[in-house]
């Protein structure tokens, strides 16, 4: 055997050894590892917050606590018992030394739609502070999944989205993701005219503009709520 041959075999023994790797992970546990990095880079984004100053202790719990329900119901839902039971005991933890109280009267299931990384994450933060239950979706694809794994009682959504039609994107999302009875809220960078107009060809519920700053935005999500919600 010369050694171009044997450069061939071990290159098809290591791409037989990757594939036999990859099959040990279901497309769902996939996800909740992908999940992990998505909790771990706000996690630190809180921890700096926290730091400076930005958001005070009981809410920076709510926040941590937040995190570590959703991943101890999705650890649990994928059969890693091991994973679940560290993130039950890691909230338990924090709930009993941050003394947070979640109040469940009002709490909203949320779903933020937005492919930028920095804002997703920054309105999902202050939604967990006030004690909500948050995930952020990258893509209209992700979303479509959290969808059927829970509906949302609101969506949250950027305005234009890539993978998603420009006109009447929220017909699109209540015809194709039955969300037809969830109230949609679309924010967006543009404001005044330009963003009625935009809510208004994308078929939206109601608007927001993101130049209003986090906390400004948290009080009119928290209005809009009760408008739309009771």
């Amino acid at each position: 055997m010369n050694p171009s041959q044997g450069d061939a075999i071990a290159s098809r023994a290591d791409k037989v050894a990757a594939r036999s790797d990859a099959e040990l992970i279901t497309p769902r546990q996939r996800r909740v590892m992908t999940a992990l990095e998505e909790r771990a880079r706000r996690c630190e984004l809180l921890a700096a917050l926290a730091a400076a100053g930005g958001l005070e202790r009981e809410r920076a719990a709510n926040v941590l606590c937040a995190e570590l329900g959703e991943l101890e119901t999705t650890a649990g839902e994928v059969g890693l018992e091991g994973l679940g039971a560290m993130a039950c005991a890691a909230r338990k933890v924090v709930e009993h030394l941050g003394g947070v109280k979640v109040a469940h009267r009002g709490q909203r299931d949320v779903i933020v739609l937005d492919d930028d990384e920095i804002t997703r994450d920054l309105i999902t933060l202050a939604l967990q502070a006030e004690g909500h239950r948050v995930r952020g979706a990258a893509s209209v694809a992700e979303l479509s999944y959290f969808v059927r794994e829970r509906k949302p009682h609101v969506l949250l959504s950027e305005a234009r989205m890539p993978d998603a039609p420009g006109p009447r994107f929220c017909n699109y999302l209540r015809v194709h993701m039955a969300l037809e009875n969830i109230p949609i809220v679309i924010f967006s960078a543009a404001h005044g005219d330009e963003l009625s107009r935009l809510a208004r060809d994308a078929g939206a519920d109601l608007y927001l503009s993101k130049d209003q700053g986090i906390s400004d935005l948290m009080a009119e999500v928290a209005r809009l709520f009760e408008e739309i919600l009771g």
